[in-house]
Order: structure tokens, then C-alpha cells, then sequence
């Protein structure tokens, strides 16, 4: 069924998919990426939340904090002190009006103040700031205040507590606490603006969308912007057992998301309620507007398509009904689904032919460059090219075209690790990747090129010149930028080396033997370039040199001492020399050099003797990546021996500050930092640790031991104060002098004149 009504042209049909599978990934793409967004932006909220209630909970125990210090400060001013502890017999008007002075003082410094009262017991006496009167108990306006001031245990250790008077509520304050054993004559009370709370400290409003409730004890609304309604609903509703968690709850019809925290000094719960309305209305005309983009992309993407197929496909249709027309009639499909597929049918018409043409252009090939590679082989490996052997290479190659050519070598470096990663197959096929591109790189820079592939870690390319004229700069360019996209390509680290220009009678064994072993001058000198002959003289090899066995047991020693220092440094002066030997010389110090070291640590188990090692080298480009690598073991093992325990680090962070301390201490600008960047560790951390070592903290320890290596210089030297000052790190000479005497009661002059020797 689906076969008779889907169309016979192929565009059509092709384009028919298309449009499926377009809308299918749009919209499931569209359905997931609103779901994402939605997320993000809940999560957003729920961030913001959190990030608004833990500033809210920060200012508000900063403001009432202050609140508190300001009720001391109130309580502590001479003249309401005076006033508030006066007795009738000593009692004078003029105690009353200085105590009423410095209570307007304080209204008036102090924004959240709506009043202050001041209770006088012994007087039987109560001035209030915000009548600007003096009362009696029993005439006094606010009997709740009075219960509150009297009772036991009311207000303990200054707590705030909610309070209205004349209809009007306020935040609450008796200083000093009434507790069950205090006995005090005086007390002060101070009411505080509710609104003037909410806006500054909650930074709320009664219009803001959101609302904050701040419950007291006993479920008591204290601050905030909710109305009573809701504050006794949520009051009544059941919460999560965690005090700081999220969670949402549906109260009068809206449901609310919210946030909720603990003040730790007072107790308090503070709530934040979002309303999750608010937001399902934005997140739903984001949703709406993504999927209205998504049908306009659908839209502009099927467009795209169809006229792409019509003009990418459509005369891939025409073409195949021109071919079926003058090749005959149509052949039976072998498949039912492949009716009427015209990609089927121009495979099957052409792919046979192309198939065989390939195999008989490959077979042409491979004669050809096997006879090529096998006489190339013969000459550089022989004497010299002569007789069918030269004629082919002179007709069939361009080496010999200007008479002039030049031999390179391009040697894979760690050919041991290219062993590992490839089989014998894979490496022969990587081998003649390498061989092409360096041909086809060459050529790019206008020279012709023959590679031969000696089936080792290396292939030779025959270089010669287009014109007459060679260059050796030009060569040399060449193959720094083959070795750059060989790199790229195939991801192969090369070393390449090439020859002076020679000529058609030219002995070639001995000067490849000699470029191959330019090759290997990377390893010893660890320069990334292609070398010529003319190295050879600069890195000529010194004879008889040896491994400094007093150096390699320092090596081992320092290994044992854990000093990373020490050890790069004998290992740089263990390796300096070797840049000098030949590659084999080399390669035996170093063996001799890492046995010696892995045999002294039992615990080391890494090489089997000293074959293995010899064979494990063949995998290192260079000196510097040996040294690299034997570095990274030596201080693993350093780290084996290190003692775990975090006991153990501490002192040994502890015992590194202080020596760091001690050397610097003629550094005025020594500071903690200094030390935490020394140590490797945070500020904060350094002055935990230091502090649980000992009773100074680093600061003071810093400080002490200037003072006491300033001591030692007054006692040991002639030097003058100000030279002391200088050298014990201090700034000023002032500095120095308070300092000092506060640490040992003298000035420095006193203390050396005391501690001078007889006769000095």
C-alpha cells in the first residue's frame, strides 16, 4: 500500500522525508528545550529566593544586633543611669531633665526609635519620651509594658518581643533583661518602628508580590509584609521538619513557593513566600513563544528543503530517466523496496563497472610501485645506480632530471609507543601515508620526491630540484612543513634530517647511514628542526664520559630526604653532559642511570633489569622527556614515604611557614599572604592551622620574631637603631620603638645598654 502511493520521483519522495523527519527533531527538540528553560528559570527563582532570605536573615541579625548595642548605650549614659538609680533622697529635678535630654538625643540619632521609656522603682517614677511625661505605675498608659518590665523571665538576655500599645503594634525592647535573679531598680524600655523594619532592614513593602514573615515565639507574627490572614494561616500549617529547606503550600486559592530560615541569635522563623502564579504566567508566554518560533523555523525549513531537492535532486531524476531510455528497459528490482529507487538503480547499472576498473588501475599500480620502490631500495642500499636500474629511475622518477637530488630521512620518533599503538598491518599502512604526504608536500614547494619504505621506524625520500639551482633553505622549508601536516594529519611526531646535494655517482649508503643518525640528534639536543650535516660538527660526541656516581647517590639521597628541589637539580646535572654523547651512549647512561635509581627503592618495582629498561627508552623523543618522566616517579615515591596522617601535614605546613617567616624577616612587605602563597594554601587556612600550633597567631608570630631577632641584633652587633629597624623588617623607627616596649618593657636603647657584656 504504501509503495503505490508514494511518488515515483525520487526528489519528491526524498523530500517527503525530509519534511517528516524535520518536524519530528523540531518538535522534540522544541518540547525538550521549553522543559529545559522552564527548569532553568524555576531554578533561578528558587536561587533567588534563597540568595534574598540568606540577606535577610545577614541584616537582620546585623540591625537587631546594633539595636541591641544601642539599647546598651541608652541604658549605659550617665545621665539616665543617673536618673534611673537616683533614690528619693538624693533625687533632684535636675537629674530628670538631663535624662530626658540625652533620651531625645538618642529618638533622635536612632531612626527606628518611636519611643523610650525609663522606669525608676525606687522613685516610683516613669518618664516616657513619646508623651514627654513623667507617670506614676498606677496612672502609667502601657500597663502591658509595666507587666513586662516586672515579670520574671519576660525578656531574658535582651531579647526582643512583639508589643502594642494604643493599637499599634511595635518591636520591643527591656534593658536590662528581667531574669529570675536580677534585682534592678531601673530599666529602660524602647519601642521600635515596625514598618521602618520592613523597609530597611527586610527591605520589603506591603506592595511587593512577595511576602516575608517574620514569627516570633509561640507562632507570633513580629515583621513583615503579610496581612493577618495569611500569617495565622501559615502559622496553623504543617511545616517540613527542616528548618532551612524549600517547600510549597496552597492557602486561600494561590499557592505560594516557599523559603524558609532560622535567625540564630533570636529564634525567629522567617518565611518567604513567592507566589508560584506570578511566575507560571511568565514561564507559559515563554512556552508559548518558543513553540511560535518553532512553526516559523519548520516553515522556513521545509521551504529550504524543497527547493534544495529540486535543484540538488531533481536532475539526478532526469538523468536516470535519459540513461533508462537509451540503455534499454527497466531490470526487475531484486527487493520490492528498491521499485522505482533510482539510486539503486544507477548502483547496480554502474557499480560493477567502476569496480572493476579500480581493481585494474590498482593492479597497474601496485606493479609499478613495487618495481620503483624495490630499485630505489637497491640503490641507496648498494653502490651506485647503473645499467635497466638507472635508465628506469632516470625515465620513470624525476631524481635525476637536473642531476642533483638530495637524500632525507623522516624517523618517527618513540617508535616504541608506535609499536603499542599499531599492529604490523596498521603501521605499514600509516608508513605509506607518511611516504604520500611527504611527497605531496614536497612537490607543493616545487621539488620532486621519491619515498622508500625500509619497513623500520623511518622512511628515505629522494629529493631533487625542479630547476637547476637548489637551495638548501628551500629544502629544508620543505620538510619543516611536511613535518608540520604529517603532524596534523596523522597525528605523527617526526624528526627528519636531510643531506648536502649530490650527485648520480654518489656512494648513497654511508651518507644515508650518517643522515639517519641525524635524526637521532633530537634526542640529545631536544630542538624541534630538520639538522643537516653541518651538526654533526657542532654536536660532536665526547668519549669516555661517565655517569658522576657521587651525584646519583646525592640523587637517591635527596629522594629519601623528600626534597623535590634537590632532586630536579642532581637530575638536571645527571642529564647536562649527555646532550654531547652519541644516541647509543646515551641511551646506555640513562639505562644505567634509572636502574640504579629504581634498585635503591624496593617498594619500585617498575622495570625488570636492565634490558627492559634499555627497550622502555625507545619510547622517549628525547632527553628532557626521560628526565620529565623520571622526575614524575622519583617524587611519586617520595609521596609513598610521606607520612598521611593530617596531624603530620599540619606541622609540616606549620614547620614551612614558620622557616619561610624566618628567612624573610627583613622584608618589611612580609605579610600572611605572603606566607599562604608560599605554603600553597588559603589565607583563611593558614591562620586556622598556625592558630591550633601554637598560642600566637601568624600575625603576632611574625611580630614576635622580628622583636626577637631585633633583640639578637642589639645584644651581638654595633649596628645603630635605625639599622636595626631596616633589618628586622619594620617600617618606621616609630613602629619599632612602641612595639619593642611593649614586648619587653625597655626601649633599645635601654635593653642593650641591660644586656650589654662587661667591657663592651
Amino acid at each position: 500500500m504504501w509503495i503505490r502511493i508514494m511518488p515515483r520521483k525520487m526528489y519528491v519522495r526524498l523530500f517527503l522525508y525530509a519534511c517528516l523527519a524535520v518536524c519530528v527533531l523540531t518538535l522534540a527538540f522544541t518540547m525538550y528545550v521549553s522543559r529545559l528553560i522552564v527548569q532553568s528559570t524555576m531554578d533561578e527563582i528558587n536561587a533567588s529566593n534563597r540568595d534574598k532570605m540568606q540577606q535577610v536573615v545577614q541584616t537582620s541579625e546585623f540591625t537587631l544586633q546594633k539595636l541591641r548595642q544601642f539599647a546598651l548605650r541608652v541604658y549605659s549614659d550617665e545621665n539616665i543611669a543617673l536618673w534611673l538609680n537616683v533614690s528619693p533622697d538624693h533625687y533632684s529635678p535636675l537629674t530628670l531633665y538631663k535624662a530626658a535630654a540625652s533620651v531625645r538625643e538618642f529618638v533622635n540619632s536612632e531612626p527606628f526609635i518611636d519611643s523610650v521609656c525609663l522606669f525608676n522603682f525606687q522613685l516610683n517614677q516613669i518618664y516616657s519620651s513619646s508623651e514627654a511625661g513623667l507617670y506614676t505605675p498606677q496612672d502609667y498608659y502601657d500597663p502591658a509594658m509595666l507587666r513586662a518590665v516586672r515579670s520574671q523571665g519576660t525578656t531574658p538576655y535582651l531579647q526582643f518581643f512583639d508589643h502594642t500599645v494604643q493599637g499599634r503594634s511595635h518591636l520591643a525592647l527591656v534593658v536590662p533583661a528581667a531574669g529570675p535573679n536580677a534585682s534592678y531598680s531601673g530599666y529602660v524600655s524602647i519601642l521600635f518602628n515596625k514598618p521602618l523594619l520592613n523597609e530597611h532592614m527586610l527591605q520589603i513593602s506591603d506592595q511587593d508580590q512577595n511576602k516575608l514573615v517574620v514569627e516570633g515565639p509561640g507562632h507570633a507574627l513580629l515583621l513583615g509584609n503579610a496581612d493577618a490572614e495569611l500569617a495565622s494561616e501559615l502559622a496553623r500549617a504543617e511545616k517540613p521538619a527542616s528548618d532551612d529547606t524549600s517547600w510549597n503550600w496552597t492557602a486561600g486559592g494561590a499557592a505560594w513557593s516557599i523559603q524558609t530560615a532560622v535567625l540564630p541569635i533570636e529564634g525567629w522563623r522567617v518565611y518567604l513566600l513567592s507566589p508560584i502564579s506570578a511566575w507560571q504566567a511568565k514561564i507559559d508566554r515563554i512556552r508559548i513563544d518558543i513553540i511560535a518560533s518553532a512553526v516559523v523555523l519548520i516553515f522556513a525549513l521545509l521551504l529550504f528543503l524543497y527547493w534544495q531537492s529540486y535543484r540538488r535532486l531533481k536532475p539526478i531524476s532526469d538523468l536516470t530517466a535519459r540513461l533508462q531510455s537509451k540503455l534499454g528497459p527497466e531490470e526487475p528490482a531484486a527487493r520490492p523496496e528498491d521499485a522505482g529507487n533510482e539510486i539503486a538503480w544507477l548502483d547496480s547499472r554502474f557499480d560493477t563497472l567502476v569496480g572493476r576498473l579500480e581493481q585494474l588501475d590498482m593492479s597497474l599500480k601496485s606493479s609499478k610501485a613495487l618495481i620503483k620502490d624495490d630499485l630505489l631500495r637497491q640503490w641507496i642500499l648498494g653502490s651506485r645506480a647503473s645499467g635497466p636500474a638507472a635508465e628506469y629511475i632516470r625515465t620513470q622518477t624525476g631524481i635525476l632530471r637536473t642531476g642533483r637530488f638530495r637524500i632525507a630521512v623522516i624517523r618517527l620518533e618513540s617508535y616504541g609507543r608506535f609499536t603499542d599503538d599499531y599492529d604490523f598491518a596498521s603501521r605499514k599502512l600509516m608508513r605509506f601515508a607518511l611516504g604520500n604526504m611527504t611527497a605531496e608536500v614536497l612537490a607543493n614547494h616545487g621539488f620532486a620526491a621519491e619515498t622508500v619504505d625500509f619497513g623500520s621506524d623511518h622512511i628515505v625520500a629522494l629529493v631533487a630540484p625542479a630547476a637547476a639551482h637548489d637551495r638548501e633553505l628551500l629544502v629544508l622549508n620543505a620538510l619543516s612543513d611536511a613535518r608540520v601536516q604529517i603532524k596534523r594529519w596523522l597525528k605523527l611526531d617526526l624528526q627528519a634530517a636531510v643531506s648536502p646535494a649530490l650527485d648520480e655517482g654518489t656512494h648513497l649508503q654511508p651518507v644515508y647511514d650518517r643522515v639517519y643518525e641525524l635524526t637521532l640528534l633530537a634526542f640529545l639536543c631536544d630542538e624541534d628542526r630538520v639538522f643537516t650535516l653541518d651538526d654533526l660538527e657542532r654536536y660532536r660526541t665526547e668519549e669516555g664520559s661517565e655517569p658522576d656516581e657521587a651525584l646519583l647517590k646525592q640523587t637517591i639521597h635527596a629522594v629519601r630526604l623528600r626534597n623535590a628541589d634537590a632532586l630536579s637539580s642532581d637530575l638536571d646535572s645527571l642529564t647536562r653532559h649527555m646532550q654531547g654523547l652519541s644516541y647509543e651512549e646515551c641511551k646506555l647512561q640513562l639505562t644505567h642511570i634509572i636502574y640504579s635509581l629504581m634498585r635503591s627503592f624496593t617498594s619500585a618495582g617498575t622495570f625488570q633489569g636492565m634490558k627492559s629498561i634499555h627497550v622502555f627508552l625507545e619510547r622517549f623523543s628525547t632527553i628532557g622527556e626521560v628526565k620529565a618522566w623520571l622526575l614524575q616517579e622519583l617524587l611519586r615515591m617520595m609521596d609513598r614515604e610521606r607520612p598521611r596522617s593530617g596531624s603530620a601535614r599540619k606541622e609540616e605546613f606549620v614547620s614551612e611557614m614558620m622557616e619561610f617567616v624566618r628567612h624573610h624577616l627583613h622584608n618589611p612587605m612580609l605579610s600572611v599572604d605572603d606566607v599562604a602563597d608560599h605554603v600553597g594554601l588559603s589565607v583563611n587556612y593558614v591562620r586556622q592551622i598556625f592558630k591550633e600550633h601554637g598560642q600566637l597567631s601568624l600575625s603576632d608570630y611574625i611580630t614576635d620574631q622580628r622583636i626577637k631577632y631585633a633583640m639578637h641584633l642589639l645584644t651581638t652587633t654595633d649596628w645603630t637603631v635605625a639599622e636595626i629597624t631596616e633589618q628586622s623588617g619594620f617600617q618606621t623607627k616609630s613602629t619599632f620603638f612602641s612595639l619593642f616596649k611593649r614586648a619587653t618593657g625597655m626601649t633599645p636603647g635601654q635593653y642593650r645598654h641591660a644586656r650589654a657584656k662587661p667591657g663592651r
